[in-house]
Order: structure tokens, then C-alpha cells, then sequence
């Protein structure tokens, strides 16, 4: 009984010691809590993403893998999901960086400005259903017109005007969390407008009058001095076929030369003058380049494309900004300088072209691979270390 009697006196202790370490445990939580509701959080930083469906995260495949429930959770593996995950571990930004993403699929260089005249945006002159040509400056119609949620709200604003206000929000008085670095990728959409509004001029032209006039793709349209050329069909299947491809390739390159290349690259430029300007961010702004999916759809595409680069990074050179930061994606992408063969696996393997769950009625141009653009989760991680290695780069001159 003895044993029995001190094996209870010893749980009758352990229950008091208990009650006495928890009465000290609340006594000390009590003396402790003031001090910790006073303790300052350390700051957060921001990362501002500003593009299309490219820095929303979009794959054809999760779209219509979920459809019609499209929550951009969905859409959480782009290359902003990953370039964040890099610059948590960045000395030049720290822990507490957070991502903003005003991405919005087939979005526009116009579309992203806007048409608020004050920072360079222009009251449309185009719908914003159809084609959007350059006279569309409405923004975002996948979330305005079509009413499909984004990351990051928009209220009835463009992306310039809410990185104006974000920037003013968090890097003004009374700071939230200071933006420290913004990525700009924009202007594929402009692109695929002006593919889709040569198919349909040279189309309608060939359907209506049998023949189509396109200008010198050397001289700006209607200039006399190089003049235009008739292509016409003359009821042969592989001369018309010849006729027709022509005749879009010429549409197509004398509407990039004069009309796409010098949009989009006023529009890049102007964007990362307002948000230096009227933002007053003097941070990192990481400028993606232009890649190529389409070029065994598109023959001499990539020489097209490169022009395209070459003339955003001119522009952005001659700006007079000092903090922008120059993206290369197109020579990984299209594995440059590495001839054909090579470059069909870039393009297999960076993006959704030849994902078989995404085919589009096949041309005949490039079977089992006529696609989703978009890159795949391959090719969004290495933009986003594409992304990281400009981020830390020096700006460009």
C-alpha cells in the first residue's frame, strides 16, 4: 500500500507542478504580449509584374483543362512565380519580397497603357472585340470583356495606372512595401493582330477581287518611290497558293516595318518613362525580349522577330533611362546560331507548340506542331532565370 500510496502523492505533485507551470507559461505570455504587439514587422518588398498571358502564367491546356472555372491559381508556374522565388534569395531585394501581377492575357502594348491621355494613352478608335489593331487602346479584354478574374485586381484601370498607383501607395508616405524591381513583357499580342489582320486583308482581297496589292515591304505604303505589286490568281492551285503566301508575307512585312515594330516600340519605351516620371521608380525594370514559336509556321520568321528586339533594345538605349535591364529570351528559345534541327527541339521543349493535348486544326506547315505559343513549365523556368540573370546584370548603356 505503501507504493501505491507514494505513486499517487507523486501524480498529486505533478499535477500541481503542471498548474504551476502553466500559471507561469500566461503570467509570462501577459508580461510578454505588449512588448511583442509593439515590435515593428520587418518591411516587405515588392515585385511588380506588368505583360500579357506570358507574365500571367497561361498555358492553353490549364485553360481548358479547368474551364469555365478559371481562378488564376491555376495559373501560379510562370516565370514570375519563379523569377520571385530567385529574388527571395536576393541579397538586393530579401525575404519579405511579394509578388504583384497586373499580367493579363492578350493583353496589348496599347492595351497596357490604356486610354488615359495623361500618361500617353489614346481614346480608341476600334472596338474592343475583333482584331486589336492600333487604333485599340481599351485594356485588358480578357478581364473586361470577357470577365475572367486576374492575379491582381484592376479596379476599371489600365496596368500603367495601377502601377502608378501601386507605386504611389508603397513607395510614396507612408510606404506598404516598397517596390524594388518591375518586369515589363509585352507586345507579342500586337504580333499575332497583325498576322490575323494581313490573313484577313489578303484573304477578302483574293476572295473579292481575285487579287491582292501589297506595298514594297523597302518603302512605306504608298510611296511612289518603290511603288506596289499586284499578286493575282490565275485559277492554278500552286501558283495561287504561291500568289496568296507571298502576298501575306509582304502585308506582313510592310506592316511590321512601319506600323507593328514602331508601335510597340514607342509603347515600351514610353511605359517605362511614365512609370520612371510619374512614378518616380528608379529601381530595376527588367524589359523582356521577343522569342519565336511560330517559326516553322511563319518560313524567315525569326529574322522578323530578331528585328523586332533589336529595334525595342535600340529605342530603350536612346531613352535617356539608366535602369533598364535587357532580357534576352530568343537565343535560348530559339536556340540561335544552332541551325534548324536544334532549334525545332528549343521550341518542342520552351514551349506548348508540340504539346499534342493543344493542337490546332494542322495547316500542313508543321504537323504535331501547331500549337499553344505559350511557353511550357520548362521554358517559363528558364525565362525566369533568364529574367534573374538581367535583374543582376548591369543596366543597359
Amino acid at each position: 500500500m505503501q507504493a501505491m500510496h507514494g505513486f499517487a502523492t507523486l501524480r498529486a505533485r505533478g499535477r500541481l507542478i503542471g498548474c504551476c507551470a502553466a500559471l507561469t507559461m500566461a503570467l509570462a505570455a501577459f508580461v510578454i504580449a505588449p512588448a511583442a504587439a509593439n515590435a515593428i514587422a520587418p518591411p516587405t518588398t515588392t515585385y511588380l509584374a506588368l505583360g500579357d498571358s506570358i507574365s500571367f502564367g497561361y498555358t492553353a491546356e490549364k485553360f481548358n483543362l479547368h474551364f469555365p472555372n478559371e481562378s488564376p491559381s491555376y495559373f501560379e508556374e510562370g516565370f514570375t512565380n519563379y523569377l520571385t522565388t530567385d529574388l527571395h534569395h536576393a541579397t538586393e531585394i530579401g525575404k519579405t519580397i511579394r509578388l504583384v501581377n497586373d499580367g493579363c492575357p492578350g493583353e496589348t502594348s496599347n492595351g497596357l497603357i490604356g486610354e488615359n491621355e495623361a500618361i500617353g494613352g489614346q481614346k480608341s478608335t476600334e472596338g474592343p472585340e475583333g482584331i486589336q489593331g492600333v487604333g485599340d487602346w481599351h485594356p485588358c479584354r480578357y478581364h473586361f470583356v470577357n470577365g475572367l478574374p486576374l492575379h491582381n485586381s484592376l479596379g476599371l484601370t489600365s496596368q500603367l495606372e495601377n502601377a502608378l498607383a501601386v507605386l504611389g501607395a508603397e513607395n510614396g508616405s507612408g510606404a506598404k512595401g516598397k517596390v524594388e524591381a518591375i518586369s515589363l513583357q509585352i507586345g507579342s499580342n500586337d504580333e499575332l493582330a497583325g498576322i490575323e489582320g494581313c490573313k484577313k486583308e489578303v484573304g477578302e482581297e483574293f476572295g473579292s477581287k481575285f487579287f491582292s496589292v501589297q506595298p514594297n515591304s523597302k518603302s512605306a505604303p504608298g510611296d511612289p518611290e518603290d511603288g506596289t505589286k499586284v499578286y493575282a490568281l490565275n485559277g492554278e492551285s500552286a501558283h495561287d497558293q504561291a500568289e496568296e503566301a507571298e502576298a501575306f508575307k509582304q502585308c506582313l512585312l510592310g506592316h511590321a516595318s512601319f506600323v507593328l515594330i514602331p508601335n510597340i516600340t514607342k509603347n515600351i519605351t514610353d511605359t517605362a518613362k511614365v512609370i520612371d516620371e510619374f512614378g518616380g521608380f528608379t529601381g530595376p525594370i527588367v524589359v523582356m525580349g521577343f522569342y519565336n514559336p511560330q517559326t516553322f509556321l511563319l518560313k524567315g520568321s525569326d529574322g522578323l522577330q530578331g528585328l523586332v528586339n533589336l529595334r525595342v533594345k535600340e529605342a530603350l538605349e536612346k531613352s535617356g533611362l539608366t535602369n533598364i535591364h535587357w532580357a534576352d529570351v530568343m537565343t535560348k528559345f530559339n536556340a540561335l546560331g544552332k541551325g534548324p534541327v536544334a532549334e525545332k527541339k528549343a521550341i518542342a521543349k520552351y514551349t506548348e507548340m508540340c504539346n499534342p493535348n493543344v493542337q490546332t486544326p494542322s495547316t500542313g506547315t508543321d504537323p504535331g506542331c501547331e500549337g499553344d505559343i505559350h511557353p511550357s513549365l520548362t521554358g517559363y523556368k528558364l525565362m525566369a532565370k533568364i529574367m534573374n540573370e538581367a535583374y543582376l546584370a548591369p543596366a543597359i548603356p
